[in-house]
């Protein structure tokens, strides 16, 4: 299943059961797709004829397409996008983040960042020892570090705030 979301409207769309048959809100339609070109294509939904161009779909999720001339940006979300927002996990809300938080209680052994430091998505951040294990935190998203807001040598609770980020 995919998401489309164009302007206020969103479209569940699920493939039929034959390659003639797409599912939108609930209801089959009998659709027919012919390529064209690289990014060109026909389509008949319904027997109504749509001529449909990719204009760019280097935006992650926002392509820009024009179907029978007229411009749309639509937001599609494929199933893994729709399942990790159901269940919280959605990556772009990821991107936004402000603080790092500790996911366990434990004992902070060393700070690998210092306040003013650029960090990039998957960049050490912490050294968090919990059961004698040592794990160490990275940055979900790009960011500029703030604060470190425990010492080293800090025992900690589970979700105690670790650094702050700007």
């Amino acid at each position: 299943m995919q998401e489309v979301i164009i302007g206020g409207s969103s479209f569940q769309i699920v493939s039929g059961k034959t390659n003639s048959e797409v599912i939108i809100n609930g209801k089959t339609h009998v659709v027919d797709l012919h390529t064209e070109g690289a990014r060109k294509f026909h389509l008949l939904l319904d027997n109504k004829s749509y001529s449909i161009e990719v204009v760019d779909d280097s935006l992650d999720g926002e392509p820009i397409i024009k179907v029978n001339g007229s411009v749309y940006r639509p937001k599609v979300k494929s199933e893994t996008d729709l399942l990790l927002e159901r269940l919280g996990m959605n990556v772009k809300a990821k991107k936004e983040f402000k603080e790092l938080k500790a996911p366990m209680p434990g004992l902070v052994v060393e700070y690998r960042v210092s306040p003013g430091d650029k960090v990039k998505a998957g960049d050490p951040l912490v050294v968090l020892e919990a059961m004698k294990m040592e794990n160490i935190l990275k940055a979900p998203a790009e960011a500029t570090v703030k604060s470190l807001v425990q010492e080293k040598g800090a025992a900690i609770d589970k979700n105690a705030i670790l650094i702050i980020f700007e």
